[in-house]
């Protein structure tokens, strides 16, 4: 399978389709899950569903604007990348939580989780997403961090090449919610854009968190120790999701060829917005 070929099956129609849909299927059974006993289920799964096809189609964009370091070689474009993504997986968990899209707004730096609650009048919360934090540290100890990458982008970014490993060869890896970039080669602006898709895609998994919103409330009310523990951490269980479904895509497959490595469907999507 050629690169040409690879683009011509992996369009950006279909892209946009696939945000669209996982989006909206997410989104209705976590409507459905969080439902109210009074409430109807149809209201309540067409609502999920319409909320999250627009959040879906935002997260699609987010992902086209990621794509746009690549074509212009600039990292700044991970800002905007940045919010266009947070508004959308924004709108996809309050859809899964039986929210009105409009009332919690959520931006993801790092690990860091910074809420605006604009339901009643605002309110600004920090929480603390504990696997992402310790992905970010194990990073961290073993490589360089780039603070003038990671500013521009809004991403942590680190270079080095200490990667599950130091045998193993690759220019740039998403470990959770940061970057690594391989210091041994050089400095490539798709490879930040194909691991800022990554990250994004990790954030796609979010919205399976509020799958359990009403275990975790009755855990609240149960446990003062949890409640407080609850008020620091957003508990990203979405990262077993993403790493499970990610080797699903791989299995069977040889990962050393072209055709093997991206017939991963990640891999095909950071590669159709990257051109890497």
């Amino acid at each position: 399978m050629s690169a040409q070929s690879l683009r011509s099956q992996n369009n950006y129609t279909e892209a946009a389709l696939f945000n669209i849909g996982i989006g909206s299927v997410f989104s209705g059974i976590g409507a459905v899950i969080n439902k109210d006993p009074q409430e109807r289920l149809g209201k309540v799964l067409f609502k999920g569903m319409a909320q999250g096809a627009l959040g879906g189609y935002l997260v699609f964009e987010s992902k086209v604007i990621a794509g746009r370091i690549a074509k212009q070689e600039n990292l700044t474009y991970g800002w905007p990348a940045k919010f266009v993504n947070s508004a959308g997986t924004s709108i996809i968990e309050n859809a899964a939580s039986n929210r009105n899209f409009w009332e919690q707004w959520n931006l993801n730096i790092g690990f860091n989780r910074i809420e605006f609650h604009t339901k009643d009048r605002l309110l600004v919360k920090y929480r603390i997403q504990p696997v992402a934090m310790l992905l970010t540290a194990y990073t961290a100890f073993y490589n360089k961090f780039e603070p003038k990458e990671s500013l521009k982008t809004g991403q942590f970014i680190f270079s080095g090449d200490s990667y599950w490993g130091s045998d193993r060869d690759f220019r740039g890896a998403a470990i959770g919610t940061s970057i690594l970039l391989n210091t041994e080669g050089e400095f490539y602006y798709n490879t930040v854009a194909h691991e800022i898709i990554h990250v994004f895609q990790y954030n796609d998994f979010n919205v399976l968190n509020t799958y359990i919103n009403k275990p975790m409330e009755q855990f609240e009310e149960g446990s003062g120790l949890f409640r407080k523990m609850n008020k620091i951490f957003h508990y990203d269980f979405n990262v077993f999701f993403f790493a499970g479904f990610y080797k699903m895509e791989h299995w069977g497959k040889d990962q050393q060829t072209f055709e093997g490595y991206y017939s991963n469907y990640f891999e095909k999507e950071a590669y159709l917005f990257s051109n890497y």
